[in-house]
């Protein structure tokens, strides 16, 4: 089978293209314009990368061998992980004949209508679309992994799941691979010591960037994205919500995995577990006889009594912390490295992905937690801004000075 390749990083972007084929096994990608490409398309069938951050590259375990059953059982059973409603995604299945072990591709329809539309105004019909981390290269119990300019790493783990992450966070990613056994090799674009140390014991070797390899390509196909079905074109001959009750009983015998999804949960259970750890140092700072139970509420309790304490003004942490804590936890994205109290003011250590975060949720804490946030001090590194924030209770003063900007743009 003769391929042209045609890689778009983004949606209105200037197309790269690649031609691959039984005797031509690799090839680098050409920047062009549409009318070139389009002059290649006889007597080639056209595959289309698009960025894989639109895609979400999951699986499932459904015991089920009818095709119809399992493209209707696996909406429902990954529901309840996708952030969008169902009826707006479309799902790429590729069954494995020897078990119950589906592989899937999920895309916004919104998201996959806007890349074919782009194809069919330029006047070229696509046969195969796959998210780009699936055009790395791979072989049978290797990795591959591609770090680009924007700081991003792409990883391919086998011919149909891979992933993209910000590479500052590539090894806790790439844990849960790692526990399932170590690759043979590694292909990358960057030397040894430029990977996580968890892989530094690993044979290494380099691959280009900017080349694509068919045998690669070929093993991914099977999880085209036009292939399969969306639930909105298909739901006035199929009745699915009579599958509901089917699948409640298929989820007792199914374990489901959304691999997509797992890494941000596990950045959300550390933040949480870190916050946890701060609130119970706070409380037996604050109570030392006291017996932990339940910290948060504790706390809470003990606030309660504080307030109902005559009207009297206590010097306590207890308030600071209960009202910053649901904040904390809205901003995934920063990480808390180190807690203090002292005159009424909480001294917070924090780890940001830019100055501009933080400003962000300096405006967030006076506006929906009433307090004050002081940035004292910040260091800023290639990955991310560490800062030293001064919490205090927003006076009736401040509330006038922390009124957002609206000139102000957070581009986070």
């Amino acid at each position: 089978m003769q391929l042209l390749i045609i890689k778009l990083k983004a949606s209105g972007s200037s197309p790269e293209y690649a031609l691959l084929g039984k005797k031509q096994d690799s090839a680098t990608f050409i920047s062009s314009d549409w009318k070139t490409i389009r002059s290649l398309i006889r007597g080639r069938r056209v595959l289309a990368l698009i960025p894989t951050n639109e895609v979400v590259i999951t699986s499932v375990n459904i015991p089920s061998k009818n095709k119809k059953q399992l493209l209707q059982a696996i909406p429902f059973s990954l529901e309840d992980s996708l952030a969008d409603d169902i009826e707006n995604l479309h799902f790429a299945v590729k069954q494995d004949e020897t078990s119950n072990h589906s592989q899937v591709a999920i895309i916004k329809r919104t998201s996959l209508d806007k890349y074919l539309n782009t194809f069919q105004e330029n006047g070229i019909t696509t046969h195969f679309v796959l998210p780009d981390v699936l055009g790395q290269f791979y072989r049978k119990d290797s990795w591959s992994i591609l770090f680009s300019e924007q700081h991003d790493a792409s990883v391919r783990l086998n011919e149909l799941e891979g992933f993209v992450c910000d590479e500052s966070m590539l090894e806790m990613f790439l844990t849960k691979s790692l526990e399932n056994g170590n690759p043979k090799q590694v292909f990358t674009n960057r030397d040894k010591l430029s990977l996580p140390e968890s892989l530094h014991t690993l044979n290494i070797e380099p691959i280009n960037t900017n080349t694509i390899d068919y045998q690669s390509v070929l093993s991914a196909l099977p999880l085209n994205l036009i292939t399969n079905f969306s639930r909105q074109s298909t739901k006035s001959v199929i009745n699915w919500s009579a599958w509901r009750s089917s699948f409640i009983l298929a989820g007792l015998l199914t374990s489901v995995w959304a691999g997509i999804f797992i890494w941000q949960n596990v950045l959300l259970q550390q933040q949480s577990k870190l916050l946890n750890q701060k609130i119970e140092q706070v409380y037996k700072s604050s109570f030392p006889n006291g017996r932990i139970v339940n910290a948060s509420a504790q706390m809470k309790s003990a606030l309660d009594k504080l307030k109902a304490n005559n009207g009297k003004v206590v010097d306590s942490p207890l308030p600071l912390i209960s009202n910053i804590s649901p904040l904390l936890k809205e901003y995934k994205d920063l990480s808390l490295n180190g807690v203090n109290y002292k005159n009424n003011e909480l001294t917070l250590t924090i780890q940001s992905p830019s100055l501009t975060r933080l400003e962000t949720f300096k405006r967030d804490a006076a506006k929906k937690a009433k307090l004050n946030v002081n940035i004292e001090s910040s260091t800023t590194t290639s990955n991310n801004v560490e800062a030293i924030l001064v919490i205090s209770p927003l006076t009736t003063s401040t509330t006038k000075n922390a009124t957002p900007n609206n000139s102000m743009v957070d581009n986070t």
